[in-house]
């Protein structure tokens, strides 16, 4: 099977100097602005948000630290790693400590760290209890609000990081390995009567309501349980799943739960061949929701030099709420939705289209892509987004 990496945004270098232009106070965001020595700078909130919410990593690094990216990238654009652990917090001042367990399947390992208030710490000690130094298959790269260590040929067992500080931290642990959390997503039973099947749900599952989840873990591996994992690395529930249907060293899981109302990951644990502990993350976060974005319910085909009115519905199953929609299509053209502002009483629906110009020149079989979200005005926590392709039909 042919391995994808994550997310294609698996780190966002924020340099100050990489604003496009000045946002005034009126806009509600931060400025950015070049960084000053011995500081970590500032960044635009949605770059912060952006990350966390992919599995990609923010990342501070003065214009004269731009040397180590090297071992940035190195580490971030591999596609036969995988993650072991993505956590971020505020420190204020005391310690947070995780254990990383190390298996037989894992050839190196690297720990990345960021942070927004200089002073910030990290220890890193092996299962044996000797810190971990440069040299000796161990490379470390440090900048003024970030470190980077990579090992190779690491030991087998239970790492500890430790950090200490006053500020946010981002800590994302991954490895290179022949073991790896594949897939993990929520579905939903559909198809044609005598046809049905289990399909990937458009947008973030929803909030106070069982939802089915699928994981498949890649590898060799003894036993596997799976959980929910807060966006500081702690556990928040136990997710009961069963093994499904095995292809070779892939292995499907399938169970039912209802979803923490804070963000979440989901994490696997388990036993390698050799019975050794294993941990492996899905990076992509979610966000159970009480918005729903229910797609057309057939293949959109479009053609050239048409205006085509995209149509789907928007569900409302939290209380009585009006909602921004917000549509982009593939070349960031800003769509206009009618209605832009739906509002919709609880458990109610509304109907959305969005007029969808497509090029004269658009070749056959080429696809327009159009992002589209809808968030509450009151809150904006609560929120969904769907991705819809169209083709281009033949003449």
């Amino acid at each position: 099977m042919i391995r994808l990496p994550h997310f294609a945004l698996a780190i966002i270098l924020a340099i100050g100097l990489l604003s496009a232009r000045p946002l005034s106070a009126q806009d509600g965001q931060q400025q950015s602005r070049p960084f000053t020595p011995g500081t970590c700078g500032r960044v635009d909130p949605t770059y912060i948000r952006t990350a966390e919410a992919t599995g990609g990593q923010p990342m501070f690094l003065q214009p004269s630290e731009m040397a180590v990216a090297g071992h940035l990238m190195r580490s971030s654009v591999s596609s036969s790693s995988d993650a072991l652990l993505y956590a971020t917090a505020h420190l204020g001042g005391q310690k947070r400590s995780y254990s990383i367990p190390i298996d037989t399947s894992v050839r190196s390992v690297t720990f990345t760290l960021s942070f927004d208030a200089p002073g910030t710490r990290i220890t890193l000690q092996r299962p044996s209890g000797s810190a971990v130094v440069s040299g000796g298959g161990v490379e470390i790269s440090e900048w003024t609000c970030g470190r980077i260590v990579t090992v190779d040929s690491p030991e087998k067992g239970a790492w500890r990081v430790e950090l200490t500080g006053t500020g946010r931290f981002w800590l994302r642990v991954e490895a290179t390995s022949e073991l790896y959390l594949l897939t993990a997503g929520f579905m939903v039973l559909g198809g044609r009567p005598g046809h049905e099947g289990y399909f990937r749900i458009a947008g973030q599952p929803l909030a106070r309501r069982p939802q089915l989840l699928r994981v498949t873990l890649s590898g060799k591996l003894q036993s596997a349980e799976f959980r929910f994992v807060s966006t500081g690395g702690e556990t928040l529930q136990a997710i009961r799943m069963e093994g499904g249907d095995s292809d070779g060293d892939d292995h499907e899981y399938m169970g039912t739960e209802t979803l923490p109302s804070a963000p979440f990951r989901v994490a696997a644990s388990g036993r390698d061949e050799n019975g050794l502990p294993f941990e492996r993350w899905y990076l992509p976060q979610f966000l159970a929701t009480t918005v729903e974005i229910v797609p057309p319910d057939r293949f959109e085909e479009v053609a050239a030099g048409t205006i085509h009115p995209l149509e789907f519905t928007l569900r409302n199953h939290g209380v009585s709420d009006t909602f921004q929609i917000i549509a982009v299509d593939s070349t960031g053209t800003i769509l206009q939705a009618q209605p832009a502002q739906p509002a919709i009483a609880k458990d109610s629906t509304s109907k959305i289209i969005i007029p969808i110009a497509v090029p004269a020149d658009a070749r056959p079989g080429s696809s327009i892509t159009v992002i589209i979200t809808a968030t509450s005005t009151s809150n904006p926590e609560i929120t969904n987004g769907i991705s819809q392709e169209l083709s281009v039909a033949g003449k």
